[in-house]
């Protein structure tokens, strides 16, 4: 059984610019580790994307030993074998957030791309929030391509977007002829096998599936 979750946005608890972020995926992550199936699963965090990482490590570390997890942090700077050792060896894997075009080279250049496609298939439960959203999906808003695991167009803190930003979402849908995903902060969209499923911690909060429809693009509320 494959298993993809894919995070719209929100914080969890960690330092950043001097202040302690408030926790808003707890609901979200205690889906991640019951979809392992597991007691106490190994948990590899890849926070490529980030600017900050050993804070991002951290913060993600204290959460998920809090749910039962080991929590180890993946060094890229090793031998492929080891990587793909590391990687296969984990019963989860949880993307960090963070600059988007830089994770996709890095993971491209490394062939962690293959490594996480194996990964997917193999079963490990695998999840990422906002950069680490995006590369699981064949475009991002923004048209940049990513492993193409759901063949469809993603977009994440769609409930901070603006106008310009949404346009672009909604014309990448019109050119790629493609399903979108919209993904507001605290949800998540779950892929298992070929079933949907939303996760929320924020009631208020909505994922949507978002399509073309006789030259019109249209919103549809995905339930939970």
């Amino acid at each position: 059984m494959r298993k993809l979750v894919c995070i719209g946005g929100g914080e969890i608890p960690r330092y950043k610019n001097g202040k302690v972020l408030p926790y808003e995926t707890k609901e979200i992550d205690e889906e991640i580790v019951r979809l392992s199936q597991k007691e106490n699963p190994k948990l590899l965090f890849i926070s490529i994307a980030s600017s900050h990482p050993e804070e991002y490590f951290e913060g993600i570390k204290k959460v998920y030993e809090d749910l039962g997890c080991v929590v180890s942090h993946l060094n890229i700077n090793q031998s492929y074998e080891d990587l793909e050792n590391e990687l296969l060896g984990a019963d989860i894997i949880y993307i960090g957030g963070g600059n988007t075009k830089y994770l996709i080279e890095k993971l491209n250049e490394t062939g962690i791309d293959k490594l996480l496609i194996k990964a997917y298939n193999k079963g490990i439960v695998c999840s990422g929030l906002s950069a680490g959203s995006y590369c699981w999906f064949k475009y991002n808003y923004d048209s940049l391509e990513g492993m193409g695991v759901i063949n469809a167009i993603n977009c994440v803190h769609y409930d901070q977007k603006d106008e310009t930003a949404k346009n672009k979402f909604y014309n990448v849908i019109t050119e790629k002829k493609l399903v979108g995903y919209a993904l507001d902060n605290c949800v998540a969209i779950e892929f298992i096998d070929d079933e949907i499923k939303i996760v929320k911690s924020n009631k208020n909060k909505n994922a949507y599936k978002v399509l073309e429809n006789n030259n019109k693009v249209e919103e549809i509320i995905l339930e939970v």
